[in-house]
């Protein structure tokens, strides 16, 4: 019987050891874990602030993809429904939104957007597709100072829907050419 419990025990806590409260199975669930960690972050001195949400681009090439323009748009969406002051991109007029790119901004560029947009800080963010996940990255910048006042990260588990989204700008460009 002892040998038993130990054995369920064994079980249990190497189940559990698996579980990783990073770890999203959803675009959507990926989006309101940066969500949450972004506006609890913001919540002291940066609270009521305007937000602008940049696309995230791949880590290592910084280009954008149909993955990209979607969690922009989940994050966004997080982000507002936690009542954060989120700034909407597409109503500007241009000159660094492109239908094709989004609003593609790195970290070390990120003051060039305030005077254009208005907006105190900007969620930057990278992917890192692995063979079986993808490494989100997300900062919330602050546009005066370039400091990073908070950030989060999330693993998303690939799937075909995913696959498919980092792939659709790569086929679209072999089409084009």
């Amino acid at each position: 019987m002892k040998m038993l419990t130990v054995m369920m025990t064994a079980v249990l806590i190497a189940g559990c050891a698996h579980l990783d409260p990073n770890h999203a199975t959803s675009m959507d669930g990926c989006a309101n874990h940066i969500g949450k960690h972004i506006s609890r972050g913001l919540e002291e001195s940066y609270a009521g602030v305007s937000i602008l949400v940049s696309t995230p681009v791949d880590a290592v090439t910084f280009a954008s993809s149909d993955f990209g323009l979607a969690l922009q748009e989940l994050i966004t969406s997080s982000l507002a429904g936690r009542n954060s002051n989120v700034l909407e991109v597409q109503l500007r007029k241009e000159p660094y939104i492109h239908c094709e790119e989004g609003l593609v901004s790195l970290s070390r560029d990120a003051s060039r957007l305030r005077s254009d947009f208005k907006a105190d800080v900007i969620i930057v963010s990278t992917y890192l597709p692995l063979k079986e996940d993808i490494i989100v990255t997300a900062r919330a910048v602050d546009f005066t100072t370039n400091d990073v006042i908070t950030s989060a990260t999330a693993t998303l588990e690939r799937n075909e829907q995913i696959d498919s989204l980092l792939r659709n700008r790569q086929q679209v460009r072999l089409y084009e050419k």
